[in-house]
This record gives structure tokens, C-alpha cells and sequence, in this order.
């Protein structure tokens, strides 16, 4: 029997965000868990910037800048809601009984600002590159 499958004559490429938004939602939950802050921050970084560079790649949003800084707030809020649920600051019932609450409020928050702080600095980054280019552009012009 001969192998009857279809080869394809075109370079097909495979996008690395699907296993880095798995990665990131991994190394994020061990952190939370386990206690380890500085996994928990790299893994939520991690998992924001995946979610980002996989919609930017896919043309579902045109830049990626508003959606990492997105990311950033809503992180900054979660985490300084479940900061002020595990100091005591906001009480609800059903959340007095958990603990650790507050560690894990400002590991979240912590990837927040540096998930926003990051596409903040790369966005000027990109935009100094794009308009060193076009001044190479007009000299060479």
C-alpha cells in the first residue's frame, strides 16, 4: 500500500503562543499555590504577553499595546481586591475563611504593573525603531 497523503508544497509554520499561554497559566497556578511569588509574577507576565502576541498574530486586534496594558489593569484590580479581601480592608463573608489571600493579591498585582510598565516600554521602543527607519529612509531617499 502506498502512502496516498496529501504534502503540502508550502513552508507551514506552527505559532509558538499556544504552548506559552499553557505554560503561563501552568507556571502561574504553581506559583499562586505553592507560594512562590516570583513564579506566580513570571507565569502571569508570561500568560498576558502569550494571550497578546497570539490575537496580534491571528489579526484578531490590530496592535497588541492596548490588550497587554489591559491585561496590566485588570491584574492591578484583582490583585488589589484580593490584597484588601486578605488584610481585612473589604470584608466579605464567604472570603474571611481563606487565607493567603494577600500574598497572593500582590503577586498578582506585582505581574499587573510589570505586564503594563513592559508594553508601556515597548511601545515606545517600537515607535523610536519605526521612526529611526524612516529618517535612514529619507536620508537614503
Amino acid at each position: 500500500m502506498g502512502d496516498h497523503s496529501a504534502h503540502g508544497t508550502g513552508s507551514a509554520t506552527t505559532s509558538p503562543w499556544p504552548l506559552l499561554v499553557a505554560l503561563g497559566l501552568v507556571f502561574s497556578e504553581v506559583g499562586i499555590v505553592v507560594a512562590l511569588l516570583p513564579v506566580a509574577v513570571a507565569g502571569l507576565v508570561l500568560f498576558a504577553a502569550s494571550v497578546t502576541g497570539f490575537l496580534t498574530e491571528s489579526a484578531r486586534v490590530a496592535r497588541p499595546w492596548p490588550l497587554a496594558i489591559g491585561f496590566g489593569i485588570a491584574f492591578v484590580v484583582l490583585g488589589g481586591l484580593l490584597y484588601a479581601l486578605g488584610t481585612g480592608t473589604l470584608s466579605v463573608a464567604p472570603a474571611d475563611e481563606l487565607t493567603g489571600l494577600a500574598r497572593r493579591g500582590i503577586a498578582i498585582a506585582a505581574a499587573g504593573v510589570i505586564t503594563a510598565v513592559g508594553a508601556v516600554a515597548l511601545r515606545v521602543r517600537s515607535r523610536r525603531n519605526r521612526e529611526r527607519g524612516s529618517e535612514r529612509g529619507d536620508q537614503h531617499g
